[in-house]
């Protein structure tokens, strides 16, 4: 099982599966910022294709159009490689937001990693 090391994000591998977890619910535009770049990383050089993107049951405090700008490269960049994403522990803000963006149509949303996992395995 490989670890990684971000600042902003906690990595667990499980199989083909980057399990990544926020590691703080509140963000600045800088944090925004190497939150994406290191969404990026993983997929550009550590050969990442299954994310499993779990946001955390709590309210994120941040400037949602900048985390959601985030969620968007990064799913497209996994498209590009073949890959997928999908969110788990999303929070009831969260959704909201997700809901009213009409995003729920794009990111397949699972209550937990172990269910996130099971489905990118079926996809992959």
């Amino acid at each position: 099982m490989a670890t990684f090391q971000y600042h902003q994000i906690d990595v667990e591998r499980r199989g083909d599966v980057f399990c990544v977890r926020l590691k703080n619910r509140r963000m600045n535009e800088l944090e925004l910022h190497n939150l994406g770049e290191e969404l990026g990383q993983l997929v550009t050089e550590n050969g990442c294709r299954l994310m499993a993107l779990a946001l955390g049951f709590d309210r994120i405090e941040c400037l949602y159009s900048s985390f959601i700008a985030k969620l968007m490269a990064t799913r497209k960049l996994l498209i590009e490689k073949s890959g997928h994403l999908k969110l788990c522990e999303v929070g009831p803000a969260s959704l909201g937001v997700l809901k009213t963006c009409k995003l729920t149509e794009l990111f397949d949303i699972h209550p937990d990693v172990d269910s996130t996992v099971e489905a990118l395995n079926a996809a992959g």
